[in-house]
């Protein structure tokens, strides 16, 4: 069968009603200017019917027309200014000048369309295409507000010597690519020092995707991380789901309770950390994704490997890189640091703590680590009468559980506890600051006279073997 047989004809009266439907004008003429073809819209702006312009030259009609200039220069002209009269009294069109080109590419006449009967009407079109783009990018925003992190490393509080290596090792791990394990107890803020992490690595622009294991249904899990296509099981949107891993592409995605996930997703989520591919579920189409793996767990995944509820490949994967968060009974120095953040946050400015107060919560475990410690101090601030925080403010089973332990033989009493506290964070301070009165001083909010005076209080000197000594005896500490 010759290949055109295989053409479709068009009659040309059918083609003649396709043009006419058209809301825009067009018509074509050759390369004498002569009009072929005009269809209803395009003769409404001449002022003439169809059957009276065909047949004669264009310049009859738009005596400023720019035919010849295009089917000589064979370029077309979009979105030009088209006047119908040449003393521009008359109306003005936005038109696309097109040249037509035979078999042999030869321009053979020129294809006028008409876009707009009016500017006005381009610029309203135009003022709806900027405010659709305005509206698309407020969503755009407000998804990466979503999917944004909201913590950097100068939100972890704290400058004891456990708390400042682990922030020196997010700052270390940041520059990676590399999976990161974040272990602690309840509590202890993995998921701040995770959104710290992306933060300070090269994927801040990117989207940060946080999921809770925990929290979600076994039987809906591989859906959520991994999403579905249409119609891949009951209850399925029609449309589909984009699963959280692909959401995270060119970002992080952070597992918490890392612990809890189903074994049948932990096999998968190891297949796509090798090859960085992913399929949804009911879709044989994988897609590259592009993510950094962050996850944290408050159990001893090693025990779990042991009792089958953790795959030992996959821990190996996630554990190359791993950081402790220690619990704020391993940093009490840093309660006071907090303390006064939290406050500063309920946006009560003339609000203090009193020593005594500030000694019980330095004096308590914390089990429930910084997140007791907030919801404390805020039930604290919204109990208190007066200007200061005093250990009535404070819930009576924290009080008694001080105490109780105070009044034991081998413990201090509550101001012999201050004073301990005290005088350990002042020498820990000092070690860390050189021994710099200045800076030691600003550290701990105090001025120098009474920082001497409470170094005198405790007697604190510095070591006589500091090799320091050898720069000269006229003073004990350096300035």
């Amino acid at each position: 069968m010759p290949e055109d047989d295989n053409l479709v004809c068009i009659p040309e009266e059918m083609l003649k009603t396709v043009f006419n439907a058209l809301p825009t004008g067009i018509y074509f003429c050759d390369t004498n200017y002569i009009i072929r073809f005009i269809n209803n819209a395009y003769a409404d702006y001449l002022g003439a019917k169809p059957e009276d312009i065909i047949g004669k030259s264009v310049k009859d009609f738009i005596p400023g027309t720019r035919a010849p200039i295009v089917i000589q220069s064979g370029v077309a002209e979009l979105g030009d200014l088209g006047p119908l009269a040449s003393d521009g009294k008359g109306k003005t069109l936005i038109v696309n000048r097109i040249p037509v080109r035979n078999g042999s590419g030869e321009v053979c006449g020129m294809i006028s369309q008409a876009l707009f009967s009016d500017p006005s009407e381009l610029k309203a079109t135009a003022a709806k295409i900027e405010q659709l783009g305005r509206t698309v990018k407020f969503f755009k925003e407000q998804i990466k507000s979503v999917l944004s992190a909201r913590y950097s490393l100068d939100d972890i509080l704290g400058k004891s010597d456990v708390i400042i290596r682990a922030k020196e090792l997010i700052s270390v791990y940041a520059r990676t690519d590399t999976p990161i394990l974040i272990q602690g107890v309840t509590g202890v803020g993995k998921e701040l020092f995770a959104n710290a992490l992306h933060v300070a690595s090269t994927r801040s622009d990117g989207p940060f995707v946080c999921i809770n294991c925990g929290a979600i249904p076994h039987e809906l899990f591989e859906s959520e991380l991994f999403g579905y296509s249409s119609g891949a099981f009951t209850g399925a949107k029609k449309e589909g789901k984009m699963g959280k891993i692909e959401l995270a592409n060119k970002g992080t995605l952070f597992l918490d309770e890392v612990g809890e996930m189903p074994l049948s997703a932990q096999v998968k989520l190891l297949r796509i950390l090798d090859d960085k591919m992913i399929s949804r579920l009911g879709s044989n189409n994988p897609v590259r994704v592009d993510f950094r793996l962050v996850v944290a767990t408050n159990r001893n995944l090693k025990a779990m490997i042991r009792e089958g509820g953790f795959r030992e490949d996959l821990y190996y994967r996630l554990s190359a890189m791993s950081v402790m968060i220690p619990p704020l009974c391993e940093r009490r120095q840093d309660i006071p640091i907090i303390v006064q953040s939290i406050i500063e946050k309920l946006d009560r400015g003339d609000l203090t703590i009193s020593p005594e107060a500030m000694d019980i919560l330095i004096s308590y475990n914390w089990p429930g680590n910084v997140r007791e410690l907030r919801n404390v101090v805020e039930r604290a601030a919204s109990f208190c009468s007066g200007g200061a925080i005093e250990p009535k403010d404070l819930p009576a089973d924290i009080v008694n559980i001080v105490v109780s332990e105070s009044e034991l033989p081998c413990q201090n009493s509550l101001p012999e506890i201050r004073n301990q506290n005290e005088r350990q964070l002042i020498m820990d301070v000092l070690s860390r600051e050189d021994w710099n009165m200045v800076r030691t001083a600003k550290t701990l909010g105090i001025s120098r006279a009474t920082l001497y005076e409470k170094l005198k209080k405790y007697n604190i000197s510095r070591p006589r073997n500091d090799d320091r000594e050898s720069h000269g005896p006229t003073s004990d500490f350096s300035v």
